[in-house]
């Protein structure tokens, strides 16, 4: 098919600068990791040595043009990362509950023994530990916690000094147990601090708390651990589990949010920086906006900037990229021995079209037409003067069948592509007729691209 062409450009340097960009991405989610992972425990060298070998892969299959394996590669790394990191936050977060579980245990276990030891005769040793108890249940992080829970329930298992028992009081109250010896701490701990005795919605609650603590700060957890605290006071019945369905809601909606607005700040980074580099001057006031973004930030709020942002960039990446289709056109066709003159480019990005005349056929040319940011063109041979031999316009789109087979070759050689979408057959429309837009400044030589 020879006649009107609607064809598709993708130029080498659209493809590199997606690349580029991409690969500046993946170094700015790389250092977001390393610094995240750290903050949430060790990071081994050979993970970092791995990462870095797989970025400069990375490098050297860009340089060898290896463009969609770059792409897919990057996709690849930049899913690792997220869900390493995914699974380095949930052992913290895991860590962090089980902290808190045990926090709990202590406090629960110190306020049973306390109540059991107050109601035993007094002694030095006693009121010591009940000093020690209370203690415990006021501040259960103590590293010595559960020895001193268990010195605490020796004193509970030991028989009272004042009354000590004969022989054949002993032997009695051993018939009366039927055999069986006091319960040591461990065995007594077994029974008394089992997780799954406890309410459920507690250890809901501790995960979420510190996911808040550990992703978003302390002070997103403080009026969440208030209500707990409140919670905690109350006897077992309806209100209390009301209070606790409640508290587990509003702390999974706020950890939720709190991850979304992570990611949505993580894109606003990313871009921030990417205005930074490429459109300081035009974008200054966006710019600010976005720097001025934080973890109070309303996620709306992000959104908008995020499309701004977005919307920026890839206005700036499409103006660069028709610039390269019009050279890559052009210098193909001045290549094939079409007239390019002087601001041709230009005039085709004002206008939308330009006609570029061949001195080998006389009275004809082609046209090349359409936005070159969309990456879709129009092109067909045509007239340039309406007196002429209508006999041989059949022949010139035959030729230019043939110019456009070598534009083609000539742009695949330079790592670009042409293919035709849709086309009409040689005489299936009459040859257009148009004009050359000005004659001045005509040049054989091959325009020069941006590399």
């Amino acid at each position: 098919m020879s006649g009107p062409k609607v064809v598709r450009i993708v130029t080498r340097e659209e493809i590199l600068a997606q690349c580029e960009t991409a690969l500046q991405r993946l170094n700015k989610a790389t250092a977001r990791w390393q610094a995240q992972a750290q903050r949430l425990g060790t990071v081994e060298a050979t993970q970092l040595n791995a990462i870095e070998a797989r970025n400069q892969r990375l490098r050297a299959l860009l340089a060898q043009d290896r463009f969609r394996e770059v792409q897919d590669a990057v996709a690849v790394e930049q899913a690792f990362l997220k869900r390493d990191l995914r699974e380095r936050q949930a052992q913290a977060i895991e860590r962090g509950a089980e902290q808190r579980q045990r926090q709990r245990r202590v406090q629960d276990n110190a306020a049973v023994l306390h109540k059991a030891l107050a109601a035993v005769p007094g002694t030095p040793a006693s009121a010591a530990a009940l000093r020690d108890l209370d203690e415990l249940a006021a501040r259960p992080t103590q590293a010595d916690a559960e020895q001193r829970l268990a010195q605490a329930f020796a004193l509970l298992a030991a028989p009272a000094p004042e009354a000590p028992l004969s022989l054949a009081q002993q032997q009695l109250a051993e018939q009366l147990r039927g055999g069986q010896q006091q319960p040591s701490y461990a065995q007594w701990l077994a029974e008394h601090g089992n997780d799954e005795a406890r309410d459920p919605r507690l250890r809901r609650i501790d995960r979420h708390i510190v996911e808040l603590q550990l992703l978003q700060g302390d002070d997103a957890a403080v009026a969440f651990l208030s209500a707990l605290q409140r919670v905690e006071t109350l006897p077992a019945g309806g209100q209390r589990n009301l209070l606790l369905d409640s508290l587990v809601l509003d702390l999974a909606a706020a950890t939720r949010s709190g991850e979304q607005r992570r990611e949505r700040l993580e894109q606003v980074h990313t871009l921030s920086g990417e205005i930074a580099e490429l459109l300081p001057d035009t974008q200054g006031e966006l710019l600010a906006q976005l720097d001025a973004c934080t973890n109070q930030t309303q996620t709306a709020q992000l959104d908008a900037l995020i499309e701004r942002a977005e919307a920026a960039l890839a206005e700036h990446a499409n103006a660069l990229a028709a610039e390269a289709r019009r050279q890559a056109v052009l210098q193909g066709l001045a290549s094939l021995g079409y007239e390019v003159r002087e601001g041709m480019a230009t005039g085709w990005a004002q206008t939308g079209r330009v006609v570029l005349r061949k001195p080998a056929t006389p009275g004809y040319g082609v046209e090349v037409g359409g936005q070159a940011e969309s990456g879709r063109l129009q092109v067909r041979a045509v007239a340039l003067q309406a007196d002429r031999d209508r006999q041989r316009d059949r022949d010139i789109e035959t030729l230019w069948c043939g110019d456009f087979q070598r534009l083609q070759a000539l742009l695949q050689a330079q790592g670009d592509s042409l293919s035709i979408e849709r086309a009409l057959e040689v005489g299936e429309v009459p040859l257009k007729e148009a004009e050359v837009a000005d004659e001045r400044g005509a040049s054989e030589a091959p325009l020069q691209r941006h590399q």
